[in-house]
């Protein structure tokens, strides 16, 4: 009887620590996601390189050319993105319309972010959990 009481107290421990690091996981990709776009909107380049793993990172979006046709255009330095984007000499603000639309934890390592901004873009983001930190690794956007 005692073990079988010790056995349900261990389970029930061990799923409200695994609920927490969920929790605390998921605050933290919040976080790391609020970085990226009010960092953008700031032109803060302190919250740009905190969202980003910008050495590793990279960025693909549907925009349209100069004859308005839709293109897939790619960025494989996240570096010189995220540095234009800190450039930005009359930045939005940090004061903008964007949402999270879902967010899901694979593996307690792998997230992915679906994150619509103001009536611009939607963001498919790609995070990763490296040295306790998560860091956005992967942006793919479409324009709205």
């Amino acid at each position: 009887m005692l073990k079988s009481f010790l056995i349900i107290v261990g389970i029930t421990f061990f799923s409200l620590n695994v609920q927490a690091d969920k929790a605390t996981d998921k605050v933290a990709i919040e976080a790391a996601v609020n970085d990226y776009f009010q960092g953008q909107g700031e032109a803060s380049q302190t919250r740009l390189f905190r969202a980003f793993a910008a050495d590793h990172a990279t960025m693909v979006g549907v925009v349209k050319d100069d004859n308005g046709k839709e293109i897939i255009k790619s960025w494989k330095d996240m570096n010189s993105v995220l540095n234009k984007w800190a450039a930005n000499e009359n930045p939005v603000g940090g004061d903008r319309d964007g949402e999270i639309l879902s967010l899901d934890i694979v593996d307690d390592r792998l997230a992915v972010v679906l994150f619509r901004s103001t009536n611009r873009f939607y963001d498919a983001l790609t995070l990763t959990k490296i040295n306790n930190e998560w860091k956005i690794i992967g942006k793919s956007y479409v324009l709205q």
